[in-house]
């Protein structure tokens, strides 16, 4: 009977553990999970082909937690041709939409190749996604190197180091009407029922104002006939 007691026990432990474990993955990865596909274009001109290098998995909006893949392998002819966007000062372009999308809807971005290109490809990626945290709406692209001084990197280039970021838009104040129209209410009570809750002054100023001018007059008079 003991063994059968400590069974059930050892039974409803490992159901609340259960649950209390899926309701942390429930609050920390699933408001709002986002698999996403970076593709950037390492030629000049002003329709560069894009390919496919990373793919950014948001696990949580709320706490901005998100795992980055590169899918691409750095080779020397991608250094080759980043190193060639860099001396002809051209633009390194960026863009992400939504891993299976059938509306694949690029959210672009792009930055100095020199500025990549000098940072030893590291970069700061941040993407501000929707109120219902479902869709991207904008992404940034912010190098650590703002100036490009024309140098070769100080580091091997070996493959990108990215750090996500994401935004969300904060929800504006809503008003207080509630209070408003209690305020209302209790307003247009008190003008129903005639009460005046001025003070004396206010009330009486116009009896108050003639009575003090005679006594300044009439006491000024006075002192002039001495």
């Amino acid at each position: 009977m003991t063994g059968v007691v400590a069974s059930g026990a050892a039974f409803l432990l490992l159901v609340f553990l259960a649950r209390l474990t899926q309701g942390f993955q429930e609050d920390e990865f699933l408001d709002g999970q986002l698999t996403l596909v970076v593709e950037d274009a390492l030629d000049g001109g002003p329709n560069p082909a894009f390919f496919p290098r990373s793919t950014i998995h948001v696990r949580s909006v709320k706490s901005g937690n998100a795992v980055v893949t590169h899918t691409r392998q750095w080779t020397p002819e991608l250094e080759n041709k980043l190193r060639a966007l860099a001396e002809n000062d051209e633009l390194y372009r960026m863009r992400v939409f939504h891993k299976g999308a059938e509306d694949k809807g690029y959210v672009s971005t792009f930055t100095r190749a020199c500025q990549i290109y000098e940072s030893g490809l590291s970069e700061t990626v941040s993407m501000m996604v929707d109120s219902a945290g479902t869709s991207v709406v904008g992404v940034g692209l912010i190098p650590p190197v703002g100036v490009c001084r024309g140098e070769p990197p100080e580091i091997a280039l070996v493959q990108h180091n990215t750090t996500v970021i994401i935004r969300s838009p904060t929800p504006a104040p809503v008003p207080d009407t509630a209070t408003y129209i209690e305020k209302l209410e209790a307003m247009k009570n008190e003008k129903a029922e005639g009460k005046d809750n001025r003070s004396f002054l206010a009330k009486y100023w116009m009896y108050i104002v003639p009575v003090v001018l005679i006594m300044v007059l009439f006491g000024g008079g006075q002192e002039g006939g001495r």
